[in-house]
C-alpha cells in the first residue's frame, strides 16, 4: 500500500517527540486531556439521560400526555377523536385512545385537608399502559363502588391504608344547603395503593369514572375529554399541533403535558447543555495543549522543513505533515477516552458497589445510566474535529516558512 511521504513523516515526528523531552510532555498532556474530557462527558450524559429518562418514565407515565376536550360542556366523542389519529397517520406514536374524567378536590384527612387531582377510569382496558403495572389486580378496583386508588408517597405521609375512608369534596359541582353553597363530597373507601416513584404519588388520585360523574353530578358514563398515551412522551407537542390543525379549533382544545410540567424538563434539558458546555471546556484546553506542542515542534524542525522545501516538497505536503500530527493525538485521546467513557457508563454502578461508594446517599439504589452509541460517537467525533482544527494554524506555519530564512546562517 503506497502511503503518501507527508504519513510517514508525521509519523515519525511523532514518535520521535514521545521521549522525555519537553514537547513530548506537552503532546502526552494534551492527548491525556482529550481523553479525559471524552470520558467525562460521556458519562455526564449517560448520567443526564438516565435521570430524564427516569422522570419521563415515572412523572409522565400517569399524566395525559395529550387531551383534546371540547370548548362546551357538552359530552366528548372518542370516536371522533380516533378517527383524527388515523387520518394523521399517528397510529404508530398513539399507543391508547382514552376516554378521560378528571378534576382537582381536596381530600379530607383525619387530621388534615390536601388538594389532589382525581382521574376517573372506565374500566380494566381504559388504564394507561404506564399505570397497569403499578398495581397487581386492577380488577378488585372496579368491583368497588365509590373506591379510591391513591398514591404510596400520600399513604405514607398520613399513614392511610387499605379499607380507610375519606372524604372527597370537589368544586366542580356544588349544592345549596342551610348553611349556604356547599361543594359535592362524599365519602370514599381507599382500595389500592399504586406507586409511580414520583411527585405524581402524592397528587394522584384514582376511582371509576361512573363514581366520579355521579359526584360532579355527570351522567355515569359522561366523557370529559379523551386522553391520548404516546409511545414517546416527548413527540407530545408535535402530536397535539397536528390534532389542532385536524380537529376544529372552534370545538375541540388540544393540549399537552408540557404545559403542566414543562418547566421541569425544561431545566433538566438547560442542565445537560450547560454539563456539556462545561465539560467541553475540558476538550477544548486539551486542544490548545496541542497547539502548543506544535507550534514548538514547528521551531525545533524549522531546518529540516525548510531543506524538504529545498528538496521539492510543496508547501500542502509540510501542512499535512503537522496537521496528521496533531490528528495524532486527537484520534487516540479521543480512542482511549471513548473506551473508558462507554466502560463507566456501563458498569459505574458496579464498581460503586463493589467499593461502597453510594453517590445518592440511598442503600441499594444506584445512578440512573442510559449509555447512547450514537452519542458516543457523536462526542468522539466533536473531540477529533476539535482536535483537527487546533492543528491548522502550526501547519499553516510551517507550510510558510521560507527555507532562505531559515539556512541563512547554516
Amino acid at each position: 500500500m503506497n502511503l503518501p511521504v507527508s504519513f510517514f513523516i508525521a509519523a515519525r515526528y511523532s514518535r520521535a517527540s514521545q521521549g522525555g523531552r519537553f514537547i513530548g510532555f506537552i503532546s502526552m498532556f494534551a492527548m491525556a486531556g482529550i481523553a479525559l474530557g471524552v470520558m467525562a462527558l460521556i458519562l455526564a450524559m449517560s448520567v443526564m439521560d438516565g435521570f430524564e429518562g427516569l422522570l419521563k418514565e415515572r412523572m409522565l407515565g400517569a399524566v395525559p400526555h395529550v387531551t383534546v376536550a371540547p370548548r362546551n360542556q357538552q359530552e366528548m366523542d372518542v370516536d371522533e377523536v380516533s378517527r383524527a389519529v388515523t387520518a394523521l397517520g399517528l397510529e404508530t406514536d398513539v399507543r391508547q385512545t382514552l376516554p378521560l374524567v378528571q378534576t382537582q378536590a381536596i381530600i379530607q384527612l383525619p387530621a388534615d385537608l390536601k388538594g389532589v387531582l382525581v382521574q376517573g377510569v372506565q374500566s380494566v382496558e381504559s388504564v394507561p399502559v404506564s399505570l397497569a403495572s403499578s398495581v397487581s389486580d386492577w380488577s378488585s378496583f372496579f368491583e368497588h363502588k365509590y373506591g379510591l386508588m391513591i398514591g404510596r408517597y400520600l399513604a405514607i405521609e398520613y399513614g392511610l391504608t387499605v379499607g380507610d375512608k375519606v372524604r372527597l369534596l370537589v368544586s366542580g359541582a356544588s349544592h345549596y344547603t342551610p348553611l349556604g353553597r356547599m361543594p359535592a363530597q362524599r365519602n370514599f373507601t381507599i382500595v389500592g395503593i399504586f406507586e409511580t416513584q414520583s411527585e405524581i404519588d402524592e397528587q394522584l388520585i384514582l376511582t371509576r369514572s361512573q363514581d366520579l360523574n355521579r359526584l360532579l353530578k355527570n351522567k355515569p358514563g359522561h366523557v370529559q375529554s379523551v386522553r391520548l398515551v404516546l409511545e414517546e412522551p416527548f413527540e407530545a407537542p408535535r402530536i397535539s399541533q397536528s390534532l389542532d390543525q385536524a380537529l376544529e379549533s372552534s370545538r375541540y382544545r388540544v393540549e399537552n403535558w408540557h404545559k403542566t410540567h414543562g418547566k421541569l424538563f425544561d431545566a433538566v434539558r438547560m442542565e445537560k447543555n450547560m454539563i456539556w458546555f462545561m465539560l467541553s471546556l475540558i476538550i477544548a484546553v486539551a486542544a490548545f495543549n496541542i497547539v502548543s506542542a506544535l507550534v514548538m515542534m514547528v521551531t525545533k524542525k524549522q531546518n529540516e522543513v525548510a531543506i524538504l522545501k529545498t528538496q521539492g516538497m510543496t508547501s500542502l505536503t509540510i501542512a499535512k505533515i503537522f496537521t496528521l500530527q496533531g490528528a495524532y493525538n486527537g484520534v487516540l485521546g479521543t480512542i482511549i477516552g471513548g473506551i473508558l467513557g462507554a466502560l463507566l457508563s456501563l458498569f459505574l454502578n458496579d464498581i460503586m458497589s463493589a467499593t461502597g461508594i453510594n453517590l445518592l446517599g440511598v442503600p441499594g439504589v444506584g445512578l440512573p445510566i442510559e449509555f447512547s452509541p450514537a452519542k458516543l460517537v457523536m462526542v468522539m467525533i466533536f473531540a477529533f474535529v476539535l482536535a483537527l482544527m487546533a492543528s491548522l494554524y502550526p501547519a499553516s506555519k510551517a507550510a510558510r516558512l521560507k527555507p532562505a530564512d531559515v539556512l541563512r546562517y547554516e
